[in-house]
């Protein structure tokens, strides 16, 4: 089918959109949709009719289809006409209320008088197209274009004609639609105005009915690879055929599952079951620390769909004398079948001897806390409930549904979701036992070992051995979420982000997340998240340290920046080491060290002539080599003689010019070991070209002939991004990293991580940083949309 661009009739199509229903009472599984059209599209108009408000119009405009009107039977092909009448009025778009917009639709629009999409093709091998010999369907569940456009007329005409035919979609549905687009191709309509544009499947209908019914939408990776290049996507509910219609993202109605059986009798059948659904006891430790992500880890519990069902909680902190957070979070809930169980400080199970090697505080291992938990349980099965994760509501009624199809007596995720909201990343894990989704009959559960952490591996590894395990993949049932204080640390995880079997990040991420939104808190869990790591920062100890040289005109801002950091000054040390300057600039420090020594935790001022006062511009490739060997080791000194007991060092330069407050406490809450923000010139170009990440292929390397006395020094972008590479993603990793401000934590230089003085790989002093980093196993990250700002000298 030939694709049109159709020019304007009376103008552009109004900004203008339609939608309709019974009555005003949309149901709620509709009123999503509906609000996505209106908070994508803000400069448009909604105007929402009911069947009344239809009646009223047919009525009034147009009374000679009055008898056609109201002579269909089925109320359906009543709403069918009435879009058609009411875009030959108005203009604009009409979009039925399972539509959901996924972006903007201007650019559907731009340029066009008629815009119509096709249904996918699959539709068109359906037993009802294929009798029609209709391969390809127009859709009218999506339409748009200006007042008075001809085809209206040409439509109606064909719709009067076949008002007698018994099936809907021939009468006023697609089917109609299709054939009289047909004719009015071969009429031939080229006058101004009356092309009509026939958009292709994947940018309005890019899954089919059976995609939606069969609960395909529910599979994040076939959701993000279906929707990369839609602009809406339809949902097919049917609310004039289908029962059960308008309740949101159909659930899979198939679940792939491995079922093993370890039972060493050859798989007795499973211990009989009571009548009716189980109870499940869902077992929860906490601190009770998290107030945000304990809330809604309890709220998760409060809207699943399994009934038969209660909440052990363990918490081996004692209740605060106000407001208690945890307390505070059940009361919230408001679900009666929470109980909760608090564990002295210092108490120990039975047997066990005080001050053991894995114990939390109080003694206590996180194992032994489970097991408290696994004792106040009543029900017939228990299930793992973490503090800081997400649930989707039917993950239990999903688990119990495959454990008892599967006659298990456990039940694990094989694949689930991992998302980093600090850093707009989400992955599909990779696929292994998930011990933190299990399920399982309590009558086989397993003891836990006294292990601070790891402490379920040895118990699922158990049920392997001895008991029937059914493993099932549906991801989106448990979502995993990397806060910053999880216990394990940010190196784990990012081997699972590159062992997943999917991942989404910037906008890709936001849009997979918005989806999983409709089921899952994620907003309220961002805000939760990133707003605790924030306070957390600004208790951490900092060293500042800068290396200076002729600065004196720069110091007067540098202090007044690092003074409007929201940063506590009692927890920030500053260190200097001034060498070959010319202008005063260590007498203009060691002056003002009072001043200083009373504002911040620390002040160190360190003097280190190296000779080296070249004659020409600084960034000439031929001092590069000294320059920055020099530099190297003018911080090395620094450090040595600085660092004491802060937890993180910043490397700061002194003359930059703008920064925010919140600068430190954003490195700081991007939960990095190392981090740099997006260094620019008061013109906003990109200032740091030693912070960028390799062209072309991950591990690729840089092109030999760009090496000079022994370093790369390559042209501007050559097979490197720089930051402005990358904006709107939150953050990214590096391959190397500059020094106008890079945060790196204290014990890594403790480790030994310094600022190579010679040619490390190829790379020197910051750059070399970096990639040494890298040979310890850490990555160096950037934050694009973090700015500071650099002199331009």
């Amino acid at each position: 089918m030939q694709i049109l661009s159709g020019s304007l009739l009376q103008g552009p199509i109004p900004r203008l959109i339609h939608q309709t229903w019974k009555t005003r009472d949309v149901p709620p599984g509709f009123q999503t949709l509906q609000h996505s059209w209106i908070g994508r599209n803000p400069g448009f108009t909604h105007r929402f009719w009911t069947d009344e408000d239809i009646e009223r119009f047919v009525v009034e405009e147009h009374p000679e289809l009055r008898p056609v009107f109201r002579g269909y039977a089925d109320p359906i092909a009543r709403i069918d006409l009435a879009r058609y009448l009411i875009l030959r009025r108005f203009g604009g778009v009409y979009a039925d209320l399972d539509f959901e917009c996924l972006r903007p639709i201007d650019g559907l629009l731009e340029g066009r008088s008629f815009v119509v999409g096709l249904e996918p093709e699959e539709h068109g091998r359906l037993a009802k197209a294929v009798e029609r010999g209709l391969p390809r369907i127009l859709c009218p569940s999506f339409l748009a274009s200006v007042p008075g456009h001809p085809f209206w007329d040409h439509l109606l005409d064909r719709l009067v004609e076949a008002r007698h035919c018994p099936d809907v979609l021939d009468a006023t549905g697609p089917f109609l639609l299709t054939r009289a687009h047909e004719q009015y191709g071969e009429v031939g309509h080229e006058e101004e105005g009356a092309a009509v544009t026939v958009l292709p499947p994947e940018l309005l209908y890019p899954v089919t009915k059976e995609e939606c019914w069969s609960g395909r939408l529910f599979d994040p990776v076939f959701w993000e690879r279906a929707t990369r290049q839609a602009y809406a996507l339809h949902h097919w509910e049917g609310t004039w055929f289908r029962d059960g219609a308008g309740r949101g993202t159909a659930l899979p109605q198939q679940v792939t599952a491995v079922v093993t059986d370890g039972r060493p009798d050859g798989g007795r059948p499973p211990v009989a079951q009571a009548q009716g659904l189980p109870l499940i006891s869902c077992l929860m430790v906490t601190r009770g620390e998290r107030a945000g992500p304990l809330e809604l880890a309890i709220d998760g519990f409060a809207r699943q769909t399994y009934p038969n069902r209660e909440l052990v909680i363990v918490c081996d902190s004692p209740a605060l004398p106000q407001d208690d957070p945890l307390e505070r979070a059940i009361r919230a809930a408001c679900c009666p079948n929470v109980r909760l169980v608090r564990v002295e400080a210092g108490s120990q199970p039975d047997g066990q001897p005080d001050g053991q090697p894995d114990g939390r505080a109080g003694g206590l291992t996180l194992g032994e806390l489970r097991n408290i938990a696994l004792d106040h349980a009543a029900g017939f099965h228990v299930c793992q409930w973490d503090d800081d994760d997400l649930y989707d509501p039917c993950r239990l009624e999903m688990q119990q549904r495959v454990l008892a199809a599967a006659g298990a007596q456990a039940c694990l995720l094989g694949r689930w979701m991992i998302w980093w909201p600090a850093e707009d990343r989400l992955a599909v894990s990779c696929e292994r036992d998930w011990e933190g989704s299990l399920l399982c009959e309590r009558a086989v559960m397993p003891r836990y070992p006294a292990l601070r952490r790891g402490e379920d591996t040895p118990v699922v590894e158990q049920l392997r051995r001895d008991a029937r395990v059914v493993r099932m993949d549906v991801p989106r049932l448990y979502t995993y979420v990397v806060h910053g204080g999880n216990t394990f640390t940010a190196r784990h995880f990012e081997e699972h982000w590159r062992a997943a079997t999917a991942r989404f990040s910037g906008e890709r991420c936001r849009a997979v997340l918005e989806e999983m939104g409709k089921r899952l808190p994620v907003g309220a869990y961002r805000r939760a998240v990133l707003l605790a790591p924030a306070v957390a920062a600004r208790r951490e100890k900092v060293l500042v340290l800068t290396p200076v040289k002729d600065a004196a005109a720069h110091l007067p801002r540098y202090l007044e920046l690092l003074g409007r950091l929201d940063h506590d000054p009692s927890r920030l040390s500053l260190g200097f080491l001034e060498g070959d300057s010319g202008d005063g600039t260590h007498g203009w420090l060691a002056d003002r060290l009072p001043e200083l020594r009373r504002r911040y935790r620390r002040v160190t001022l360190l003097r280190h002539d190296y000779g080296f006062r070249p004659a020409g511009p600084r960034w000439a490739s031929e001092i590069q080599r000294r320059r920055r060997e020099l530099l190297a080791r003018s911080r090395n000194r620094l450090l040595s003689g600085a660092l004491e007991d802060e937890d993180w060092v910043l490397w700061l330069d002194a003359d930059l010019v703008g920064y925010p407050p919140d600068l430190l406490a954003r490195l700081l809450a991007a939960g990095r070991d190392i981090a740099v923000p997006h260094c620019v010139l008061p013109d906003g170009r990109t200032f740091d070209l030693n912070s960028f990440r390799l062209a072309g292929q991950e591990g690729g390397g840089e092109d030999p002939r760009h090496l000079v006395d022994g370093i790369f020094q390559p042209p501007r972008g050559a097979g490197r991004l720089y930051l402005d590479a990358f904006a709107g993603e939150a953050i990214v990793p590096l391959d190397g990293v500059g020094g106008t401000a890079l945060l790196v934590r204290a014990d890594l230089h403790r480790e030994g991580l310094c600022f190579p003085p010679y040619s490390h790989r190829g790379y020197i002093e910051t750059e070399g940083l970096a990639m040494m980093a890298k040979d310890m196993g850490v990555t160096a990250w950037g934050l694009p949309d973090l700015r500071i700002v650099h002199a331009d000298h």
